[in-house]
C-alpha cells in the first residue's frame, strides 16, 4: 500500500506489472482449467471403452467354453466312429447289416404291439 501512495514513475511501473502478473496468472489458470476439462473427458471416454471391452470380453469368453464343448463332442464322435469303422472292418459287413436289420424290425414289432393296444 505505501508504494500506490507514492507518486511518480515508481508507482506506474508496479501498477503495469501487477497488471501484467494478473493477466499471465488469468491466462496460466484458463489453460489449467481447459486441460482439467479434456482430461476429464478422456476419462468418461476411457471408462466408456473399458466398458465396451469387457463386455466384448465376456462375449468372447462365452463364445470359447461354447466352441470348447462342441470341440470335446466332435472328439467323442470322432472316436466313436473310430471304433465303429474299427469293428466293421474286422468282422464281417453283412452279418452286422443283418444284425442291425434284425433290430429294426424287432424294434417295428415292438412299436406295433404297442399300437394295437
Amino acid at each position: 500500500m505505501k508504494n500506490i501512495k507514492k507518486k511518480g514513475k515508481k508507482n506506474v511501473f508496479l501498477h503495469t506489472q501487477n497488471k501484467c502478473e494478473m493477466a499471465s496468472f488469468q491466462s496460466l489458470y484458463n489453460e489449467i482449467e481447459y486441460k482439467i476439462k479434456v482430461a476429464l473427458a478422456q476419462i468418461d471416454d476411457l471408462k466408456l471403452e473399458n466398458e465396451i471391452l469387457r463386455t466384448e470380453n465376456e462375449q468372447l469368453q462365452l463364445q470359447q467354453e461354447e466352441m470348447k464343448r462342441q470341440m470335446n463332442e466332435l472328439d467323442e464322435k470322432m472316436k466313436l466312429s473310430a471304433i465303429t469303422n474299427t469293428i466293421i472292418y474286422k468282422e464281417d459287413k453283412k452279418e452286422i447289416k443283418k444284425q442291425i436289420n434284425d433290430w429294426v424290425r424287432e424294434i417295428n414289432n415292438c412299436i406295433d404291439l404297442l399300437k394295437s393296444k
